[in-house]
């Protein structure tokens, strides 16, 4: 007998769960755009790990990234 509610208790829970949400097909695809990414300066004296530079508030690596430190 406690077996049969444990499994009318599953078959609940897997049709309650399979109601949620809605289709993938539903939900549109849009762009993210494009986001600054980049370690923070270290207050007070903007200083950076490693071989990194403090471009605008944000420790760059020059070598592989020119363009941020231009």
């Amino acid at each position: 007998m406690r077996g049969i509610y444990k499994g009318l208790l599953g078959l609940m829970a897997v049709l309650a769960l399979a109601g949620c949400g809605g289709s993938p097909e539903a939900t549109a695809d849009e762009p993210l755009g494009e986001a600054e990414q980049g370690l923070a300066c270290r207050y007070p004296d903007d200083w950076c790990p490693g071989t990194t530079v403090c471009v605008n508030g944000l420790c760059r690596d020059c070598d592989n990234q020119p363009q941020f430190c231009q």
